[in-house]
Order: structure tokens, then C-alpha cells, then sequence
């Protein structure tokens, strides 16, 4: 096992690091023209997701900061849309995008359904697209695309090395799943039990919960009554809140474990309204404000918006790492898609998420999987720890 700790100091500290980091970057000479390298960002600004998408697009703005706005030599355009978390919308968003506005490149997207929805449209118009955060694992199986990479972990990579490091560390039997009842929360929970199960255990009761739940206080009641030796939950957002200060009011957040993928103790989007109800919770994520290839990122989010980042944010930071690391291949030739293409799947691209390879069966990315327990941080505050690494965990693919 391996232990890491690295705080909001520590972030200070590595603002120097990045700000001297930015000093060395050098124009890479264009191959393409001065004409601006268009980039969208399709994101929830408004509806349920309307946090994260305002926290993704301070993430991917932050490093065309950085960038000098131009990669490949070229100046670079970002066109922001807003898809309010609904297929429909992002559907019509994205054909206007690719066909009025003629994008070079679309990234963004939080909800799996959108994700999906917009699967076809992109794949057909051969348009470049990444995914920084729907999880949904069909986009690395059945759904794949030659012109979809998606540079963030599928539900498999968090369900799946969670239920290792539950059987290994925490407990072979006794515990209950406890989740969100909708495509993505179905995902997590499920492949979580077949891992688990896989590896000798022994689950419990499932127990679901509509998305956007006001009150836990009967589940946790129940939870109380069973005392189970653990509870592996997945809530987003608000209801995660909700989930983690109800615990706390019924005196169980020191009985009762919990862990769940890394969205229930999400270091921006949770933490900050849960509090100290966030103490002791366990996560399987590929995000760690804790990790050392966060740091330099890190320190600048902080230093930008006084907030330590989350996935969010942090997805974004990469995926931008991704975009331009593909740019500066084909020196700002943006049409040379296959030699972009070439580029991402040879070699690793490092990013604020770790060391990033992808799997050229599906342009999915291969990713360190943390995980975090979240601590008291040195300003006394939760902090999501590293308290161990999985390597290089690659979702199992087309055949799965």
C-alpha cells in the first residue's frame, strides 16, 4: 500500500511549480494557418448537473489560460453550450455545432444519456469528440467509436477496483449496496457486486433510492437496524450530501463504513456542504486532489477560484492536456485526423488524472484508480487522501 498526503499547503506550494512550468512552454510552429482551432464544450450550465458543468468549464478554460490560447501554433476558439442534462437538447446543440458553427473538435458532456444520445451524430460526421465524464460503460463496448476518445474512467473502473479494496480491507461479507436508481447509480452498484462476488464475497440486501431523494432518514434507519459490516453507496451531487449528514445525525458515520465511487465524496461538488459528515468515507476514483500528478493543477484552481478541484474541473484540465497533446501532433493540421488519432494511442499523455494511455480497441483510457480516504486536511478541513493505487486499470472492453 502506498500512502500519500498532500494538502492544500502542499497545493500552495506547487502554484511556483506550474506558474514555472508555464514560463518554459514554447509555440509549437503551425502546420495549419493563424485561422482559431475551434473547440466546444457541450456541458449542463443549467438542470441538475449545472454545478459540474460550471466546474468543467473553469477546468478547460484554465488550460487554455495556460496554453497561451493557441496549441499546434494556432489560436484556439472555445464555444461553450449549454445542454441542461437532456439528450434532446444536446442533440440539437451538437448538430448545430458541427454544421452552423463547424467545430474543429467537441469534448464535455457529463450525463451518460447524453453521452449516448449524441453517440450517432458525432460518429457519423467523423467529428472528434471527447468525453470527460459519463462513465457509462457501453461507450467503451458496443458503443465505441473509431472518433469518440474518452479521457476519464468508465462505472467499471470505480465499481470494480471499490469491491477490491472492500473483500481485501474492509469486509468478506455482511455488507449492503445502497444506490441512486438510474442508469449510471444501476452501474456503479452492479458491477461493485460482481467484482465482489467474483472475489469470494458475499453481498446483502440492495437497497434504491429515486435521484434526488429529500430524505434518507428511513434507508438509514433501516441501515441502522441492520448493521451491516458495510454500506457500498453511489449518490451524485446533492443527494450525496443529503445521504452523508443523515448518517452523521443518526450517530452511524463512525459504525457503519462507507464507500462508494469517488462522486459520493466528490473533493468540489460534496465535501465543501457535507462537511465534517464527509469524515472516514473510502472512494475508488480516478481524481485525487491528494495525488502528485494533480498538484500542479491543483495549486492552480486554487489560486483561480480559492476552491480545491474536483472531478469535474479536474476531467476538463485533462481532457484539454488530451485535445492539445493530439494538436501539437499534427502541428496545428487539424484535418490530419488519423495522424491525431496515431498520436493519442502510442503513447501515454500526462495528465492531471495520472499517466494516460488509451486502449486502441475502443479510445478508451487505460487509468490510475486512487484510492481516497477522506481525511482531516491540514487546515483542518476533509480532504480526499491517496491511501493506495491501483495501476493502469483498462476496462474490459468490446468483449465484455
Amino acid at each position: 500500500m502506498t500512502s500519500t498526503s498532500i494538502t492544500r499547503r502542499h497545493l500552495l506550494a506547487a502554484t511556483a511549480a506550474s506558474a514555472l512550468g508555464l514560463g518554459l512552454m514554447r509555440p509549437v510552429r503551425a502546420a495549419g494557418g493563424t485561422t482559431p482551432i475551434k473547440i466546444a464544450l457541450v456541458t449542463s450550465l443549467s438542470g441538475p448537473f449545472a454545478a459540474l458543468g460550471e466546474s468543467m468549464r473553469a477546468g478547460l478554460e484554465l488550460l487554455i489560460a495556460e496554453s497561451g490560447r493557441q496549441m499546434g501554433g494556432r489560436p484556439v476558439t472555445l464555444l461553450v453550450e449549454d445542454d441542461q442534462g437532456k439528450p434532446d437538447e444536446a442533440v440539437r446543440k451538437v448538430r448545430k455545432l458541427l454544421s452552423q458553427d463547424k467545430v474543429d473538435v467537441l469534448c464535455g458532456v457529463i450525463s451518460a444519456a447524453v453521452a449516448l444520445a449524441i453517440r450517432d451524430i458525432v460518429a457519423d460526421a467523423k467529428a472528434l469528440t471527447f468525453i470527460s465524464i459519463a462513465a457509462a460503460n457501453g461507450l467503451a463496448r458496443e458503443a465505441a467509436s473509431p472518433y469518440i476518445f474518452r479521457p476519464t474512467k468508465t462505472s467499471w473502473m470505480l465499481g470494480h477496483t471499490g469491491a477490491l479494496w472492500t473483500y481485501d480491507k474492509i469486509a468478506k461479507e455482511g455488507g449492503i449496496t445502497l444506490g441512486s436508481d438510474y442508469a449510471a447509480g444501476r452501474e456503479y452498484v452492479g458491477d461493485f457486486i460482481n467484482t465482489y462476488r467474483q472475489q469470494g464475497g458475499k453481498v446483502g440486501q440492495q437497497l434504491w433510492t429515486p435521484l434526488g431523494t429529500a430524505d434518507f432518514a428511513p434507508i438509514v434507519m433501516n441501515l441502522a437496524a441492520a448493521a451491516p459490516s458495510f454500506v457500498y453507496a453511489f449518490f451524485p451531487g446533492a443527494d450525496a450530501v443529503r445521504f452523508l449528514q443523515q448518517m452523521r445525525d443518526f450517530k452511524l458515520q463512525d459504525k457503519i463504513r462507507v464507500i462508494g465511487p469517488g462522486a459520493l465524496f466528490d473533493q468540489e461538488d460534496v465535501l465543501p456542504a457535507a462537511g465534517d459528515a464527509g469524515l472516514g468515507g473510502v472512494n475508488t476514483y480516478h481524481q485525487s486532489p491528494g495525488a502528485p500528478a494533480s498538484a500542479a493543477f491543483a495549486a492552480a484552481y486554487l489560486k483561480a477560484r480559492n476552491r480545491i478541484p474536483g472531478e469535474a474541473s479536474t476531467s476538463a484540465y485533462a481532457t484539454g492536456q488530451v485535445i492539445r497533446a493530439g494538436i501539437e501532433a499534427v502541428a496545428g493540421d487539424i484535418a490530419q485526423k488519423d495522424k491525431l488519432k496515431e498520436r493519442l494511442l502510442s503513447a501515454p499523455v500526462s495528465t492531471a488524472l495520472g499517466p494516460m494511455r488509451f486502449d486502441a480497441r475502443n479510445n478508451q483510457a487505460i487509468l490510475d484508480i486512487y484510492v481516497n480516504e477522506v481525511r482531516r486536511g491540514a487546515d483542518g478541513k476533509p480532504f480526499n487522501t491517496v491511501v493506495h493505487t491501483y495501476p493502469a486499470i483498462q476496462d474490459p472492453g468490446p468483449k465484455a
